[in-house]
């Protein structure tokens, strides 16, 4: 994946989680309250993993002349 893609999924996956926090007020059910949370534990992972990745890329610099 390059930078692009990964930039691209770290804003999908603010968009789901956003979502998720809303379905994570709206229910009820302890159940249905644990999925969710799981869901969103694993975007965090994932979000957290793509972000550590993006701080250790190094982007050369084009000077114009």
């Amino acid at each position: 994946m390059n930078g692009y893609d990964a930039v691209r999924r770290l804003v999908n996956i603010s968009d789901e989680l956003t979502t998720l926090s809303h379905e994570l007020g709206a229910a009820v059910k302890p159940t249905a309250r644990e999925l969710i949370e799981k869901k969103i534990n694993a975007l965090e992972d994932e979000f957290f993993r793509l972000k550590h990745s993006l701080e250790k890329l190094q982007v050369p610099v084009q000077t114009a002349f």
